[in-house]
C-alpha cells in the first residue's frame, strides 16, 4: 500500500479506475470518499466523455464533478503496446483495479484480471460488465433501463405500459456491491496475500433489487406483480395520493398500528380491509377522497409527530433544501476547475470523524500522473519520452 494524505479507513489503499464514463466511476468515488488513493485512468487527449458530457457547469460535466472528485488522473493510451506496459507497471503498485468494459474487452486489450494478477498476484480486480461474463447476453449492449426490463423490475409497475424507472436501479446497486467487493479483496489480500477477482454486473444489480420477489416466484410458484406485491401501489395503505392543492402525499402505513392511527386521524373506516385484496379499489378511492379535502401542508401539520408513515412527495430541489439534509451534511462544497466553489451532493456514507470543512475537487488531466508513474519505477527520462510520444499525458 502507498502512503497518502487522505483520511479515512481506506487511507493507503491505491485504486486504478478503468471505468471511464461507466458505472465503475461511482464505485471508485465511494472508495475515494473512504480515503482510498484513486487514479482515474483516461484517454491521453482528454476525450473522456465524463469531463464534458451534458449537463455541464461552466463547461465541465456534472458527472465528472460529482464522481471524479478526490481522484487523481493517469491519461494513457491503452491501444498502444507501450501504454499497456505502463498500465501493467502501475498495476504492480495498486491494491484494487476497477473496470467497467463490456465482457471480454479488457482481456482483448491485455489488461484483464489474468494479465494484471500475473504482475501482481495479490491484486483485487473488480469488473462491472453489463449482463455479466458468460451466458447468451454477455456481449449485449445495454443501459439501466434494459437491465431493469430484463430482470423484471419494470413488470412490477401498476401501469400496463411501464415508464422507465426514474432512478438507475441497476447502476447504483451494482456500483455499491462492487465497492463492497473491492474492500473485501483488500482485506483478503492483507490476510492471505492472494488476489480476488469479483464481478458485479449491472444486470445482477437489477436482479438484486428483486430478491424477495424472486424467492416468492421460486418457492411459491408466484409470478409477483404490482397486484400481488405489498409494495406495488395496489394496497391503499401503501400508495401516493393527491391533496387539495395538487401536491402529493406518500402513505406507507403497512403495519397495522400505523394504519390504525392513520385511519383514526383521517376519520376513515376501512372496515378491516387493510390487506383485503378484493376491497382495495374501493379503499384507495376512499383514502383519495379524504386526502383531497386538505392541502398537503395542512395534512402534514395535522399528522404532526404521529407515527403514521406519511411523507410529502418532494422534488429533488425541495429535498435538498430540507433542514434535515443540510444539518446532516447532505450537501458539501466542491471546487470547480475554474476556482469557484459549487454545492454538490455528499456521498451516502457518513464517517463520524470526517473533516466537514474539506472542499474536494476533481483532477486536471494528468494531475498526479508523474507521482504514480514514478512510484511504479519509471525514471523522469522515461516519463518524458512517453509523454512526448503521446503514450501518457504527464504534465
Amino acid at each position: 500500500m502507498t502512503a497518502t494524505d487522505a483520511a479515512g479507513p481506506l487511507a493507503g489503499v491505491r485504486v486504478l479506475d478503468l471505468s471511464w464514463i461507466g458505472v465503475g466511476c461511482i464505485t471508485t468515488w465511494l472508495l475515494a470518499e473512504l480515503g482510498a488513493d484513486v487514479w482515474k485512468v483516461e484517454p491521453v487527449d482528454g476525450s473522456d466523455n465524463a469531463r464534458t458530457m451534458e449537463p455541464c457547469v461552466r463547461g465541465v460535466g456534472v458527472n465528472h464533478l460529482v464522481f471524479d472528485r478526490g481522484k487523481k488522473s493517469l491519461p494513457v493510451n491503452l491501444r498502444r503496446p507501450e501504454g499497456r506496459d505502463v498500465l501493467l507497471a502501475v498495476a504492480g503498485t495498486a491494491d484494487v483495479v476497477v473496470e467497467g468494459m463490456r465482457s471480454g474487452v479488457a482481456d482483448r486489450l491485455g489488461i484483464g484480471a489474468g494479465a494484471l494478477q500475473e504482475v501482481h498476484p495479490a491484486l483485487t480486480y473488480v469488473t462491472l460488465p453489463g449482463y455479466g461474463s458468460g451466458g447468451p447476453l454477455s456481449a449485449t449492449a445495454g443501459h439501466d433501463l434494459n437491465f431493469a426490463a430484463t430482470a423484471g423490475v419494470l413488470s412490477m409497475s401498476r401501469h400496463e405500459v411501464p415508464a422507465p424507472a426514474p432512478v438507475q436501479v441497476a447502476d447504483w446497486l451494482a456500483a455499491s456491491l462492487a465497492a463492497l467487493a473491492a474492500v473485501s479483496g483488500v482485506l483478503q489480500a492483507g490476510r492471505t496475500r492472494s488476489g480476488l477477482v469479483a464481478e458485479s454486473s449491472l444486470f445482477d444489480g437489477a436482479m438484486f433489487a428483486l430478491v424477495v420477489a424472486q424467492a416468492q416466484a421460486l418457492m411459491l410458484d408466484i409470478d409477483v406483480s404490482a397486484r400481488t406485491s405489498m409494495l406495488g401501489g395496489e394496497l391503499a395503505c401503501y400508495a401516493v395520493y393527491a391533496c387539495a392543492d395538487g401536491e402529493l402525499l406518500a402513505v406507507a402505513a403497512l403495519e397495522e398500528r400505523f394504519w390504525r392511527r392513520f385511519c383514526t386521524l383521517t376519520g376513515i373506516d376501512d372496515g378491516g380491509a387493510q390487506h383485503d385484496r378484493g376491497r382495495q379499489d374501493r379503499l384507495r378511492a376512499t383514502v383519495a377522497e379524504v386526502l383531497a379535502t386538505r392541502t398537503r401542508d395542512e395534512w402534514l401539520a395535522h399528522f404532526g409527530d404521529e407515527d403514521v408513515c406519511v411523507s410529502p412527495v418532494l422534488t429533488v430541489a425541495e429535498s435538498l433544501r430540507l433542514p434535515h439534509v443540510r444539518e446532516r451534511g447532505g450537501v458539501v462544497p466542491l471546487r470547480h476547475p475554474d476556482g469557484s466553489v459549487v454545492e454538490a451532493p455528499a456521498a451516502p456514507l457518513r464517517l463520524v470523524a470526517a473533516d466537514a470543512t474539506r472542499v474536494a475537487r476533481t483532477p486536471a488531466l494528468g494531475e498526479g500522473a508523474r507521482e504514480l508513474l514514478g512510484s511504479a519505477g519509471l525514471t523522469t527520462a522515461e516519463i518524458e519520452r512517453l509523454h512526448a510520444a503521446g503514450v501518457v499525458h504527464a504534465p
